[in-house]
């Protein structure tokens, strides 16, 4: 008898081996459960920081797009955060057949900080754009040189017809860049910094006078992102500043630079 309840007693587990092997037990899915997470946090980062490559390249192209063809600059605002330019021989839409003048497509472009949502208290701004439309004839044979005597400002005497100008309809501000929910790309600040053919800065003045000069142009943007949750960036820093510097293809040489 006594043979027979030991070999029974053989058969089970004492409570300090059944704790050992479930102590095991939570500290393996424990380590399971953390290498899940990390793995899913580093897929989330790397989401978020792709959909903020997106957004970078997708402003500054747009930017890019439009002062690389600049023809003329005629306002810059006080904090640098608000830039009217001009791009007048774009587009041609019709041609004369017996002269060979060309009706062409111009657009008077303003950039603008307009205020976004507010995330957290903190207040964010977003880039927005108005492109304004007209149509104006160009002359067969017309000079490279701008004049500043008669409007509008800038033209070559004989590129324009008084005549033939047409203002089309106004354009409305649009945001520089479409935004998924909970994907906002959150611009905190952008500043436009010209620079003359030397690469000097034009500190002085705001005005087509001043800026008429300047043959390239800084865009610098400081801006936070919010992740796939809808929170801002993890990093201990979320504010990031990021530049472009575009020069301006198809400006017009002045023939007097001492200005």
């Amino acid at each position: 008898m006594l043979m027979k309840r030991n070999a029974g007693k053989a058969k089970g587990f004492t409570l300090i081996e059944l704790m050992i092997a479930m102590g095991l037990a939570f500290l393996i899915f424990a380590v399971i459960y953390m290498a899940y997470f990390i793995s899913q946090t580093f897929f989330v980062r790397g989401t978020d920081s792709l959909q903020e490559q997106m957004y970078v390249r997708a402003l500054f192209s747009g930017i890019n797009d439009d002062l690389k063809y600049l023809t003329r600059l005629n306002e810059l605002g006080p904090n640098k955060d608000y830039l009217v330019f001009e791009i007048f021989n774009r587009k041609v839409v019709g041609t004369q057949t017996d002269t060979s003048n060309k009706t062409i497509q111009g657009s008077v472009i303003t950039y603008q900080l307009n205020s976004s949502k507010d995330y957290q208290g903190n207040p964010f701004m977003i880039l927005q754009k108005k492109e304004d439309k007209y149509e104006w004839l160009l002359q067969f044979g017309h000079t490279q040189v701008p004049d500043d005597l008669a409007e509008p400002y800038g033209y070559p005497p004989d590129y324009r017809d008084a005549s033939s100008f047409v203002a089309l309809p106004e354009g409305q501000f649009e945001d520089m860049i479409e935004q998924e929910e909970k994907k906002e790309f959150l611009v905190t600040s952008v500043i436009f910094t010209p620079y003359d053919n030397l690469g000097e800065e034009i500190v002085k003045g705001n005005t087509y006078e001043d800026l008429r000069y300047a043959r390239s142009i800084k865009v610098e943007v400081t801006y936070s992102i919010r992740n796939s949750n809808g929170d801002l960036s993890l990093e201990k820093n979320s504010s990031k500043t990021v530049s472009t510097v575009i020069p301006f293809v198809n400006f017009m040489v002045q023939s007097d630079v001492s200005g």
